[in-house]
């Protein structure tokens, strides 16, 4: 049998420029839309580094402010009030944020939301919380916070006063570790056989200065309400070392007349002196 015959298939010359018209509309199409790509990319990039944050800017219709006092809000509005009808971006939103914090100091979190479609603006500002109402270096009462900063003013809860706070520290100086040895303190508070009632970090005849970032070798006085004064030292073993002062203050009196002293700066070591506190 004899083998089929093969047969190419020759494109017409009319079909053929047709084909090759289409292709070249398709390629020059395709490098249209790759340089137009291009172009958008590159630009953006341009207005973003000229402009960063104006890229998403939506007109600023109406606003609300929830803030912890009714000057804070009225500073929100007076702020946003004329800017109504404008352009408001996300670096718009992060610079009002980051203003409101440097006016009101006491502030802790401060957030500016923006609806994209409704044009609304929100503010949210919390007051940072305080551990305890001080006296600082003599002046009158100001607040420290749960982060270690000195508040001149305070728009929450007024902490409760269960005893006395006086401090002694450089301006600005970090009082984290301090903050949270009150905290401890004040909730260890009713567990005492004679109530604290006066604290100083450090005392004003003391020799040494509080390190209070660490808390180590930190030199604070704690008079009872029975006239004990306790040098606490290391911001540590709070429990134990309630525990370990009622059993002296127990034991004491029938050892010791009068006021005492109990030194517990070497209470990692196993020691606690005790003696009259007129030997301070």
């Amino acid at each position: 049998m004899a083998p089929a015959k093969k047969y190419r298939v020759r494109m017409r010359l009319k079909v053929k420029r047709r084909f090759l018209r289409n292709s070249g509309l398709f390629f020059a199409l395709l490098s249209a839309a790759l340089l137009l790509g291009y172009s958008g990319f590159r630009g953006y990039k341009a207005l973003s580094a000229a402009s960063p944050g104006r890229i998403f800017a939506f007109t600023l219709r109406s606003y609300s402010a929830v803030c912890p006092s009714e000057e804070i809000s009225a500073e929100v509005g007076r702020r946003l009030s004329g800017r109504k009808g404008g352009a408001f971006s996300g670096a718009d939103a992060a610079a009002l944020a980051a203003e409101l914090r440097a006016a009101y100091p006491a502030l802790g979190a401060v957030s500016v939301k923006r609806s994209l479609f409704g044009g609304r603006v929100t503010v949210k500002a919390e007051s940072e919380a305080a551990v305890a109402r001080v006296r600082l270096n003599g002046s009158g009462p100001v607040y420290l916070s749960g982060g270690g900063r000195i508040l001149a003013g305070h728009y929450g809860p007024e902490p409760e006063e269960l005893f006395e706070t006086e401090l002694r520290a450089a301006p600005g100086e970090n009082l984290a570790a301090l903050a949270a040895f009150l905290r401890e303190l004040r909730a260890a508070a009713p567990g005492f056989s004679s109530k604290p009632s006066k604290l100083e970090c450090p005392p004003p005849d003391g020799p040494e200065r509080m390190r209070a970032r660490s808390g180590a070798g930190a030199a604070c006085r704690l008079t009872l309400e029975n006239g004990t004064a306790v040098l606490w030292g290391d911001f540590d073993a709070t429990a134990a070392k309630v525990s370990r002062l009622n059993a002296v203050l127990a034991d004491a009196p029938s050892r010791l007349a009068g006021p005492l002293k109990v030194d517990l700066r070497y209470f990692r070591d196993g020691k606690v002196f005790v003696s009259k506190s007129s030997d301070i």
